[in-house]
C-alpha cells in the first residue's frame, strides 16, 4: 500500500518555529503564507523585504517547497498588489489573493497579471453566501488556477475546481465539538470524543478519500490547467509544534 503522506502550509509567523521543528513530520512537501490575516490580528507588522528574503533562501535551498503567497494589505487591494509585483519583480513567483469586499477589477486584476490567485476573506460567512461568492469569482475567470483560502470542507471543494484549497476549522470541529467526519458527522450527528489530544487519523484518512474523490470529479477540468494533468493532494497547516491536516487539491506546477 501506498504511504499517505499529506503537504503543509505554513504561516510565516510561525516559520522559525515550524523550521525548528519540521524534522520531526513526515509530509510530501509544503506551501508559504505570509501569515498576514493572523499579524494583522496580533498587532504585528510583517515587513516585506524581510519576507521576500525569507522566500528567496528557502526556495533556493528547499524543493519541497513548492509555493507562497503574496504578503496582503489588509483592507488594501491596491498596495497588496504592489506587494505581489515587488515580489516577482525580486524573483519570487507569489500567488496574490482576492478578498470578499474588494472590487471586481481587483479579481480581474489579478487574474490578468498572474498565473494562479487566491479567494480568501470569505471564513465565517454562511454556506449559501460562501458558495455564491465563489461561483460568481469562477464566472469571472476560470480557467484559471485558484487556491481557495479557508475552502476545506466537501461541499466547495466538489462544486467548484479549485487549484488548491485549505482550511483550519476541520480539527476545531473535531477536538472542540466532535464532528468526525470519519465516522458519518452530517448523518449521526457529533460525537462525544472530544478535546486537543485526540488521534485525528481516521479524520486525515477520511479527507485523503476525499482528495481522490475530487480528483476524479475535476479531472477533465484540471487538464485545462496544466497539460500533465491533475494530482490531488492532502495538506496540513502547522503552527509550528504540531500539524494539522486539511484537505488541498492541486495540479503539479
Amino acid at each position: 500500500m501506498a504511504d499517505k503522506t499529506s503537504a503543509i502550509l505554513i504561516s510565516y509567523v510561525y516559520l522559525p518555529l515550524f523550521l525548528e521543528n519540521r524534522p520531526k513530520y513526515h509530509y510530501r512537501d509544503w506551501v508559504l503564507d505570509s501569515g498576514a490575516f493572523s499579524a494583522h490580528n496580533s498587532g504585528k507588522t510583517i515587513k516585506l523585504q524581510e519576507y521576500i528574503n525569507a522566500c528567496k533562501n528557502l526556495l533556493s535551498s528547499d524543493p519541497t517547497l513548492t509555493e507562497v503567497f503574496a504578503l496582503d494589505v489588509i483592507g488594501d487591494w491596491q498596495a497588496s498588489l504592489r506587494n505581489t509585483e515587488e515580489m516577482w519583480r525580486q524573483g519570487v513567483p507569489a500567488i496574490p489573493t482576492y478578498h470578499t469586499g474588494e472590487p471586481k477589477e481587483a479579481l480581474i486584476e489579478i487574474a490578468r497579471k498572474y498565473p494562479k490567485i487566491a479567494l480568501g476573506g470569505a471564513v465565517g460567512m454562511n454556506a449559501k453566501a460562501k458558495l455564491d461568492w465563489t461561483a460568481k469569482c469562477f464566472s469571472a475567470v476560470w480557467p484559471k488556477r485558484i487556491h481557495g483560502l479557508g475552502f476545506g470542507t466537501e461541499r466547495p471543494i466538489m462544486t467548484f475546481p479549485f487549484h488548491s484549497v485549505d482550511a483550519t476549522n476541520w480539527e476545531a470541529d473535531t477536538c472542540r465539538f466532535g464532528k468526525w467526519k470519519a465516522f458519518g458527522y452530517g448523518e449521526t450527528g457529533s460525537m462525544s470524543i472530544r478535546g486537543g489530544k485526540q488521534n485525528l487519523r481516521a479524520e486525515v484518512l477520511y479527507y485523503l478519500d476525499l482528495e481522490e474523490r475530487a480528483r476524479g470529479r475535476w479531472r477533465k477540468e484540471m487538464a485545462k490547467l496544466d497539460t500533465e494533468g491533475p494530482t490531488v493532494r492532502l495538506a496540513v497547516i502547522s503552527n509550528g509544534r504540531e500539524l494539522r491536516a486539511f484537505p488541498l487539491k492541486q495540479t503539479s506546477n
